[in-house]
């Protein structure tokens, strides 16, 4: 199973900087440091930051989700805006528990994540040699 090798496979992982990841259908919860960092990154207070970028959604501060700011911080060349300030959520994708329930979502997200299936590829290649 290969859903069970996550730490092997988390260690050949190297972002391809697709941007898919950053269309993940889900939330990016933010802390008070993160909005620090991130409105320095582009030159706002945190106040204007918070007003342009942050929404409350179920009692916390969100910067996206299905139905607000949905490309997050994409460019047009799906880089991110903020990467160097981002996120602890994004920090650690594809370190996620729903990618790695089983094999079916780790393979789904690997079609959605080119550095993930090219760290499953590695992996699966290693064990053949074995």
């Amino acid at each position: 199973m290969l859903h069970e090798h996550r730490e092997e496979i988390l260690k050949l992982f190297k972002c391809q900087q697709s941007g898919n990841c950053c269309r993940y259908p889900g939330f990016v919860y933010v802390t008070p440091e993160n909005i620090k960092r991130m409105s320095a990154i582009l030159n706002l207070s945190e106040e204007e930051f918070f007003k342009e970028y942050v929404q409350i959604q179920n009692g916390w501060p969100i910067i996206a989700s299905k139905t607000f700011h949905q490309n997050c911080f994409l460019d047009c060349n799906n880089k991110c805006k903020v990467y160097e300030g981002r996120p602890d959520p994004c920090k650690s994708y594809p370190n996620w528990d729903q990618i790695w329930q089983s094999d079916e979502s780790l393979i789904h997200e690997s079609l959605l994540c080119p550095g993930l299936d090219k760290a499953i590829s590695q992996y699966n290649s290693k064990q053949n040699f074995e």
